[in-house]
């Protein structure tokens, strides 16, 4: 079992409740790690907003864990800097981050794509991710380590029709993943990706949505288009996901670093 007491732990993407950042916190805090929930506010462009990540901290501390939470947009150098900052501050430092904010913009046919999707998506799952680890390595290095985890995707390593966009992102962050491993594990950081298939939260919800426009067909046809292909026939859980971020996270995987853990219900098949 994994064990995270007097653990630091920074999980980005965290306001929705049936999201994977909220559920692998949840997770991290019943191993025993301390949690800071970071997401958008309700002044800011896309998903997430204070009250709702003032709540999941709150339900946190209800069952006695060490919580709090800051505004981050992950698209802003300053914000990125200030939630550090504020992590080191409140709890003493940072064991952990888990990269996990995510857009859903821009998907279509790449005739179709514009540039502005193209830059939100890269800012938001490769660049931010990428600053937000350089600005808590300094307090990973002076605890004695740390591990770094990056939402990557099971579309890092597959093609997928009108996914240009996420699986060009998603494999920039595994590459990047595997350089911060290199450079890092000589201070006991270790750093690596989740390459996840379907996972049912709500951006799950927002992906069957744009499919059955996409394709002309039901939403209930696209929902069952995604268990289909996978060789357990079902969808993975949030909390499935959490597991996997706390594996990473503890010692149970300290010979771990520079690789992705596809978990994918089986997508990939074969070897």
């Amino acid at each position: 079992m994994p064990n995270l007491k007097d653990k630091v732990a920074i999980v980005t993407g965290a306001a929705a409740a049936r999201g994977i950042g909220f559920n692998a916190a949840k997770v991290l805090a019943g191993y025993g790690a301390t949690i800071v929930l970071a997401d958008l506010t309700q002044d800011d462009l896309v998903e997430g907003d204070t009250p709702e990540l003032e709540k999941r901290a709150q339900e946190l501390r209800a069952i006695g864990v060490k919580s709090a939470w800051c505004n981050l947009d992950v698209t802003d150098e300053d914000d990125i800097a200030d939630c550090a900052a504020f992590a080191i501050e409140t709890f003493g430092g940072v064991d952990i981050l888990f990269n996990n904010a995510g857009v859903t913009v821009g998907y279509g046919p790449i005739l179709e794509t514009e540039k502005r999707f193209w830059d939100l998506q890269f800012a938001v799952h490769v660049t931010g991710p990428v600053l937000l680890a350089k600005a808590v390595i300094p307090s990973m290095r002076q605890r004695g380590g740390g591990s770094i985890i990056n939402n990557s995707s099971i579309w890092a390593l597959n093609a997928h029709e009108g996914a240009a966009i996420y699986g060009a992102t998603k494999l920039a962050i595994t590459n990047a993943s595997k350089v911060i491993a290199i450079e890092h594990g000589p201070d006991n950081i270790r750093c690596n990706a989740i390459a996840a298939g379907p996972i049912r939260t709500d951006m799950q919800d927002r992906r069957v949505k744009r499919e059955s426009e996409l394709y002309g067909i039901t939403e209930d046809e696209a929902r069952a288009t995604l268990a289909e292909p996978l060789a357990l026939k079902r969808v993975g859980e949030p909390h499935e996901y959490g597991e996997v971020v706390a594996f990473l996270a503890s010692d149970m995987s300290s010979f771990v670093t520079g690789t992705t853990i596809q978990m994918d219900g089986g997508e990939q098949g074969g070897l």
